[in-house]
């Protein structure tokens, strides 16, 4: 059946040192390592050695560069032309970058949008950040200042020119929830920013309250995208409808239950970008339908949310590895379950302790993503910041499940008998797969819970309004730093925070390793953060994933993300071959 039609014309880790500046292109944020998963015949995930950090750099001021370097693929020439299609699995809530969390507004806005800086996506797996909208910046000798120079004569695709106004505009907008936006998941990313400010039309400084070693990298996720000041303040804010950028690509349509269409920006401010003459996206729920459209090439690209499974990769390379190029990657989002701190009977820490207590991580991990990842329990992504793996085989739970540990600490909560809870669920294949894992886990303990199936939209608000008892499911980030890792889901008030965890020590701690620039002192003070949410448990975890990403082989200029995929969608240097 057609959905709904909304149209919109086109008019309408790196550390840095105290005496760092950073620059064009800047440094690589801190190291993670890679979880990836193995060949599509195996189901264990090796790990490989993780990205090595760039040398620290002294200089005092940033180089110029030019808006975004031109990659050139190795032994095709680039060629104009063509349509790049999309499948993706779901409609999203909405069309608002700033707004939203999944990767079904992603996939349609990326391309629409810039931001000050990004991540290069012909680099991956480097994790290096090049110009944006910034052609250069500057850092201040005390890590507090960043002076951003922009480039002139970017324009939004209704043909305004797009000023130091606008960039600051969009960023108070994410930060500041009296500028309309409700509901801002990155708000808390931007909690160290003191001031933004505009020097003239084409610079705009930074001044953050403390030093921070992530800042730069985790503002060149996409979804910092610099926004029109005039046409948001004109719609009061409500920019769920409307998709109005700078980006290589201008907004056509979007129906809902169908598709939409991006066409090429014959304006762009970056020479000789995009190559596509458009990009068409389909949305199919059923991921039998979606694969089997990839196989066919009704679609060129496999929008990567909902994942592709290990024994759909499997098929494609037994039978389809001449016509489809298929790339495994670690993605930063942990499964398990979430729950309500807030009211009774989870607000015990000791039933909280229990549930976790309940995980087979490894058959629950070979169960719900084919082994498409990595066995977990600490807060923090497999890597650098994680607690070591010796620690976490000390405790309760984490080798194999300790029923009768949990059976105890549900006594002493006053469960003997045990009890029911409901559990909030994104109708989501991966998502649904864990909840019932979960939901089988603690059942072995006398935990009931009753899924309640929901779509995104109607999931994203539930959890923001906190009205569940538990949250079976799944959630990730687009970087593997700490600052939003550790902080987005857990800090006191942050927006993401779906628990209502609260533990002023752990907030304190947050903020210490957030402005230590030292990474060995840093690391002590996350592993103690990590400790503490151990015992605690507002989520308990029982594994991270990796992700496949799926591409017919006339896609060229495409490397898939090794950060997560949210930054899925760099459309501006693909190109089709004949």
């Amino acid at each position: 059946m057609p959905g709904k039609k909304f149209l919109i014309t086109n008019s309408c880790f790196t550390i840095f040192g105290l005496l760092l500046a950073s620059c064009a292109p800047a440094a690589q944020p801190t190291p993670t390592s890679k979880a990836v998963a193995p060949p599509p015949a195996t189901v264990t995930a090796v790990p490989p050695s993780a990205p090595k950090p760039a040398a620290p750099t002294s200089a005092a001021t940033a180089k110029p560069a030019g808006p975004m370097p031109t990659a050139k693929p190795a032994g095709d020439q680039p060629r104009y032309g063509g349509t790049l299609t999309v499948g993706v699995g779901g409609d999203p809530p909405s069309l608002d970058v700033h707004r939203e969390l999944t990767g079904n507004t992603h996939a349609i806005t990326a391309g629409a949008y810039n931001g000050l800086v990004k991540y290069d996506p012909q680099a991956w797996p480097e994790l290096k950040l090049v110009p944006g909208l910034a052609t250069s910046w500057e850092l201040s000798p005390d890590g507090k200042v960043y002076t951003f120079r922009l480039v002139r004569g970017a324009k939004f695709h209704d043909g305004s020119i797009l000023t130091a106004e606008d960039v600051k505009f969009s960023f108070d907008r994410i930060r500041d929830p009296q500028l309309g936006l409700a509901r801002s998941p990155r708000r808390q990313q931007l909690a160290n920013v003191a001031n933004i400010d505009t020097l003239d039309d084409y610079t705009v400084k930074m001044t953050l309250k403390n030093a921070q070693a992530s800042f730069l990298p985790f503002i060149g996720a996409f979804y910092y995208a610099v926004m029109p000041k005039r046409v948001v303040l004109e719609k009061k804010g409500d920019m769920t409808r409307t998709v109005l950028g700078s980006g290589a690509f201008k907004f056509k349509d979007y129906t809902t239950g169908v598709g939409w269409e991006l066409v090429k920006n014959t304006d762009y401010f970056v020479p000789g970008r995009p190559y596509l003459d458009r990009i068409k996206g389909y949305i199919i729920r059923d991921s039998f339908t979606r694969f089997a459209a990839l196989r066919t090439g009704n679609f060129l690209f496999w929008g990567p949310f909902p994942y592709m499974t290990v024994s759909q990769t499997k098929v494609i390379q037994e039978t389809l590895s001449d016509r489809i190029v298929v790339k495994w990657e670690f993605m930063p989002a942990w499964y398990g379950v979430l729950f309500n701190v807030t009211k009774p009977p989870w607000s015990d820490v000791r039933l909280r302790q229990a549930a976790g207590m309940t995980f087979d991580r490894k058959k629950m991990l070979a169960a719900g993503m084919e082994g498409a990842g990595v066995v977990g329990m600490s807060a923090q992504p497999p890597g650098a910041w994680a607690l070591p793996e010796e620690e976490m085989m000390k405790v309760p739970g984490y080798a194999k499940p300790d029923l009768e540990g949990a059976k105890k600490l549900m006594a002493e909560a006053g469960f003997p008998d045990g009890l029911r809870s409901d559990g909030l669920v994104r109708a989501d294949p991966a998502q649904q797969a864990i909840a019932v894992l979960v939901k089988d886990a603690v059942a072995a303990a006398g935990i009931a819970i009753d899924l309640n199936v929901q779509e995104v939209a109607v999931y994203q608000d539930a959890q923001f309004r906190r009205v569940f008892s538990t949250n079976p499911g799944s959630a990730g980030a687009g970087h593997t730093d700490p600052d939003i890792i550790l902080g987005d889901y857990y800090i006191t008030g942050s927006p993401n925070n779906f628990s209502g965890y609260s533990n002023p020590y752990y907030d304190e701690l947050y903020a210490k390793q957030s402005r230590t620039l030292d990474t060995v002192e840093r690391r002590k003070i996350v592993w103690e953060m990590q400790r503490i949410l151990l015992k605690d448990v507002p989520i308990a975890i029982a594994y991270w994933s990796n992700i496949a990403y799926a591409w017919r082989k006339e896609v060229r200029g495409y490397t898939p993300p090794s950060l997560s995929h949210w930054h899925a969608y760099m459309y501006q240097d693909i190109w089709l071959a004949s």
